[in-house]
């Protein structure tokens, strides 16, 4: 449904014309994509309207004009990819950065609470200042903190800041109808410290598996638990992007990228770690993705990349150690080498010492480090993302997807580069995560052969019993997956029905009520 004259007077009214636009050029500039996804579309459905609220009582109005006309509204706040993208026409689009307030740092309880639009570098900045520290999300530091904008919120300091589902405290949450809930502790004494109770906790509800990417209402603040930052409270800075590293590292930090003979070997190394609790950053970079981070061009990319793969031995991670003083910074390396020798690790030395080092170091704990292993040289990076489990699970199903990586490669649709697949430990070593990572060719065959190589992805995971990959986000997916996990997307149709009757919350990312008689 368009929206009508009256219809824009109306948000207009709540937001101020500075803030609401229906004009072409500002149009298209939110439906381009840069098309991230193998075969895109470079712009996706236009939006009826661009809307900037900056309140949650703004927000509030907005969704109940939003239920009054029958018109959708999709929420996102930094937006990375399509997954802020409408499913079709009559959608408006409520682009939160005007709320972008770091609302309380609480030293003493170590928590936090973030509107949307607070991105985790402005937010790490301000809490390394105070000796504090935070998860990020793996795609960047432009992202959101907000644990709930975050998709599955896993990230490269996700070793020792655990992930963004337990990372989430009290919430508050425009519901689709636009009704303001806070939960927990906020919504029965005002404070933020706790996300539960009293009575059941609404956590699922709110976040579930991934968060519903815009499907389910808008949160307008969260708060987040906050960890303890043993790192000076600024870093000056030498160089320039890309080839910039800390001037004055910190004495007590020290990076390295540890390969293995095979994966027994790298997944004895990140058990013993977790287990010493050594560990700061831990990621499961492969040698092309630490070739990207330490590159300052194509070109020496590609050659770097080329001298690693010739210097490891196998599969490996990055790792970082932070030592809180000078003796136990050499505590941690002590136990570091003994793991590396019972399991027979070796160190690439080329990343050893001085600005390579120390830049590389600084990358993984600022998170720009997946913006220059995604966005590399020689194509971008796609590829199957699988779920949340323990470490041996998650190689076991992402051994599937290394074979039918091959396929892939054969066929020339992606680049024959590192077949090593990316394994992350999480939370020292309780969790772990993986993903094949993909450097697409410009062949036209691409998105077909992508889309069959998930579609083998997702079989593995059903037919080996692996759980439920987090890129399930669209209806197809949930029905795919549902009827083998206790039919689980039918009690997920039933909380979107009562949450949002009028459909009004789009949620092509999220789910759909398709046929309300056939889920009952």
């Amino acid at each position: 449904m368009a929206m009508k004259k009256e219809q824009y007077r109306a948000f207009e009214s709540v937001v101020g014309p500075e803030n609401i636009s229906d004009e072409p050029l500002h149009l298209d500039a939110w439906a381009w994509r840069s098309g991230q996804a193998a075969g895109a579309q470079d712009f996706k459905p236009r939006f009826e309207a661009i809307l900037m609220p900056g309140s949650t009582e703004e927000v509030q109005a907005i969704v109940r004009l939003c239920n009054k006309f029958r018109l959708q509204y999709k929420a996102s706040s930094t937006g990375w990819g399509s997954y802020c993208d409408p499913g079709g026409p009559g959608c408006l689009k409520l682009d939160l950065r005007r709320m972008n307030r770091i609302v309380e740092i609480d030293e003493d309880s170590m928590y936090a609470v973030v509107e949307p639009y607070v991105i985790t570098a402005q937010f790490q900045g301000e809490l390394m200042k105070r000796g504090l520290h935070c998860n990020i999300n793996g795609a960047g530091a432009i992202t959101s903190a907000m644990p709930l904008a975050a998709h599955e919120g896993i990230g490269h300091l996700s070793q020792c800041c655990s992930v963004g589902e337990r990372n989430l405290l009290a919430v508050e949450w425009v519901t689709p109808e636009g009704e303001i809930i806070r939960t927990g502790s906020a919504g029965s004494i005002g404070e933020w410290f706790c996300g539960d109770g009293p009575g059941p906790s609404l956590r699922g509800i709110l976040r579930g598996n991934v968060v519903p990417l815009g499907g389910l209402g808008v949160y307008t603040k969260a708060a987040t638990k906050i960890y303890h930052w043993p790192g000076p409270p600024t870093m000056r800075l030498k160089g320039h992007s890309p080839g910039y590293a800390p001037a004055d590292p910190p004495p007590y930090f020290m990076a390295r990228f540890l390969s293995f003979a095979d994966e027994n070997g790298r997944a004895l190394a990140i058990r013993k770690i977790g287990e010493s609790e050594i560990g700061f950053v831990l990621m499961g970079f492969n040698a092309n993705m630490v070739a990207a981070n330490v590159a300052t061009s194509n070109e020496e990319e590609i050659v770097l990349a080329e001298e690693y793969l010739k210097s490891i031995q196998g599969p490996g991670f990055c790792f970082v150690i932070a030592g809180n003083s000078a003796r136990d910074f050499e505590y941690k390396k002590q136990v570091l080498d003994l793991i590396i020798k019972e399991a027979k690790g070796k160190s690439l030395k080329a990343v050893e010492g001085g600005d390579v080092e120390a830049g590389l170091m600084w990358r993984c704990i600022r998170v720009t480090a997946s913006i220059r292993e995604t966005m590399r040289a020689t194509g971008v990076f796609g590829g199957e993302i699988f779920g949340t489990d323990s470490y041996q699970v998650q190689s076991n199903f992402i051994q599937h997807s290394v074979r039918d990586k091959a396929d892939l490669i054969e066929r020339g649709l992606v680049y024959a580069d590192s077949t090593f697949p990316f394994i992350t430990s999480l939370e020292h070593g309780q969790q772990a995560h993986s993903e094949v990572l993909l450097r697409y060719t410009p062949s036209p065959e691409v998105a077909q052969g992508t889309m069959e190589y998930v579609g083998k992805a997702n079989k593995n995971a059903v037919n080996g019993h692996y759980g439920l990959p987090h890129h399930v986000f669209n209806d197809a997916q949930h029905d795919f997956f549902g009827p083998h996990m206790w039919g689980y997307h039918k009690w997920l149709r039933k909380v979107k029905k009562a949450f949002d009757p009028n459909a009004t919350s789009e949620s092509s990312h999220h789910i759909t009520v398709k046929d309300p008689a056939a889920e009952e």
